[in-house]
């Protein structure tokens, strides 16, 4: 859950196109404001789809959250909203199809490990094409660190949620 002053409590009742703007201009402000600070930071990010068939990540930097984690579960809805904003859906339909698919698209987390290295945990099903340690790394300000890249099955879709996600975006783009 977002940080009290990271709320938005007002959007409950405005238009969701409104909702979806805002959501996704908070996000990638959080990610501005990380990445401005210029150090490595950690928190969890989704591999997206654009519609011109490309991936894109979204990150979610751990300061902006309660117990300072990010969590999947938690930032679920917020990934929802703005694939209905790049996807030009309407209204809440893809958060009624797919409100409950947090392991339906590829995922992982960047964390400082107890030694103080950081490493980035994955499902190692990020997309075809893409290249996850430098996509990573620009993302969360590691380039120079070469943090530990390691596999967590715990990271992985499920298969259920990602036919769920990939059916609810081919038919909502229909």
């Amino acid at each position: 859950m977002l940080k009290k002053k990271w709320q938005s409590p007002w959007l409950i009742g405005v238009n969701s196109a409104i909702r979806t703007a805002v959501v996704t201009s908070h996000q990638h402000h959080r990610h501005h404001l990380a990445l401005e600070r210029g150090l490595p930071f950690g928190g969890a990010y989704y591999w997206i789809p654009v519609p011109d068939g490309a991936w894109t990540v979204l990150v979610f930097p751990n300061a902006f959250y309660e117990g300072g984690e990010a969590g999947h579960v938690e930032i679920w809805e917020e990934v929802i909203r703005i694939l209905t904003g790049l996807h030009h859906l309407k209204g809440n339909e893809l958060i009624e199809q797919i409100g409950n698919c947090p392991y339906g698209l590829p995922r992982g987390r960047v964390v400082q490990m107890g030694s103080g290295n950081w490493g980035v945990a994955h499902g190692g099903d990020h997309p075809v094409g893409t290249d996850l340690e430098s996509t990573v790394c620009e993302a969360f300000c590691l380039t120079e660190i070469q943090p530990r890249f390691f596999f967590d099955e715990h990271e992985q879709m499920l298969p259920g949620d990602q036919s769920l996600v990939e059916s609810s975006l081919l038919s909502s783009s229909d």
